[in-house]
């Protein structure tokens, strides 16, 4: 009995090395397949009993390399039994269920994928066509605030505002969100306006303008000034003029040299050696150069149509001097355009629009010397 004892232990012993190699593989599986996260190109090196992070690598190549639908879906269902709690996988999975036909399949993923995951993209995205199809608009605008908060990129914005302008239900549910979120006016706007037909962007202006009381019109400011200094015209005005605009600040309002708000406004650029002075009264301006070089003191954006106009300045030279030059150029990278003096001193000067130019940039250049009571009027000629 004594001598057979060790021959008896010795399969026990043997199962010692190979636990510990059996365990050395796993370890080295799992590790691998962590790898596999970061370096997808080790996906397919990972032996299939360990593949997780692995196996979202290789539905997520197949679907970026057009793999067969019918070799892809399976191994899409296979990546969904081992980790179905990830939205990512159930995004991967959607997809991969989109492309075999199975549409069922992947508006159930993506509804799952969107409710477990907001920051993912394209769930939020086909859970807001999905609420918008059924005409559920206030969670269709969920989702699209979603893609907002997580700066989704613009082409994506652009997919998901498109079926809100179907119909007048749709757009009212856009404007109530940009209304209640007054950070998104600026960014979904700018986007709108290059995405939509522009009778598509008046009507959302319309539907917008029944909440002017809570637009950001000082963001609008700096979006319609973006807009205009680019060359961009009819998309401004009607932006400006519907969301914010008094009767005093339109786009076609002229309150003189006054400072207001807005993007037609007189824009002074003052100087330490050249200050500006306007009358509150008569909003006339006034100033004194005292430096032998010309220096520009005031820019304004304007929307004069096709056609001649007349410049006519106003106001009290000192004994010898000139009122300021006028500087007229195309906004939007266009051509300076040349100004005519039909009287001396340069009071009054005539400039043709030319068609291509919707937007343009007025520019006061200061000679040497003081002018007091500045005036300046625009008429079609």
């Amino acid at each position: 009995m004594t001598r057979d004892a060790p021959w008896g232990h010795r399969p026990i012993a043997l199962l010692v090395p190979l636990a510990c190699l059996a365990w050395a593989l796993i370890v080295t599986g799992a590790q691998l397949d962590r790898e596999a996260r970061a370096r997808p190109a080790l996906a397919p090196f990972v032996p299939p009993p360990f593949r997780s992070f692995a196996q979202a690598a290789i539905v997520e190549q197949g679907l970026a390399r057009g793999t067969d639908p019918a070799a892809l879906y399976p191994q899409a269902r296979r990546l969904l039994l081992r980790r179905p709690i990830a939205s990512e996988n159930l995004t991967l999975f959607g997809l991969s269920a989109l492309r075999a036909g199975d549409q069922q399949r992947a508006l159930q993923a993506f509804g799952l994928a969107a409710s477990r995951g907001w920051h993912d993209d394209i769930p939020q995205y086909m859970a807001l066509v999905d609420a918008a199809r059924g005409g559920r608009w206030d969670d269709a605008a969920l989702r699209l605030r979603a893609l907002l908060q997580t700066q989704a990129s613009e082409p994506a914005i652009r997919q998901a505002i498109m079926p809100f302008m179907a119909s007048p239900p749709g757009r009212a549910a856009l404007a109530r969100l940009l209304a209640d979120n007054s950070d998104f006016q600026y960014p979904l706007l700018s986007i709108a306006r290059t995405t939509l037909a522009p009778p598509q962007f008046r009507a959302l202006l319309q539907h917008l303008a029944s909440h002017r009381a809570r637009i950001d019109c000082h963001a609008l400011n700096r979006l319609v000034s973006r807009w205009l200094d680019q060359g961009i015209a009819t998309a401004a005005r009607d932006t400006w003029d519907g969301l914010c605009a008094s009767a005093d600040t339109a786009s076609h309002a002229d309150r003189g040299f006054s400072d207001t708000a807005t993007p037609f406004a007189w824009q002074l650029q003052p100087r330490d050696d050249l200050p500006l002075h306007v009358d509150p009264h008569d909003a006339s301006l006034s100033y004194r150069n005292p430096d032998s070089g010309p220096h520009s003191i005031a820019v304004r954006r304007l929307l004069l149509s096709p056609g001649a106009h007349r410049f006519r300045m106003s106001g009290r030279p000192a004994d010898g001097q000139t009122f300021p030059t006028l500087r007229l150029r195309c906004s939007g990278g266009g051509p300076s355009l040349s100004l005519h003096a039909l009287s001396g001193m340069g009071a009054e000067q005539s400039a043709t629009i030319p068609d291509h130019c919707p937007v343009q940039k007025l520019e006061l250049i200061a000679p040497k010397g003081s002018v007091t009571g500045l005036h300046l009027t625009i008429d079609g000629g």
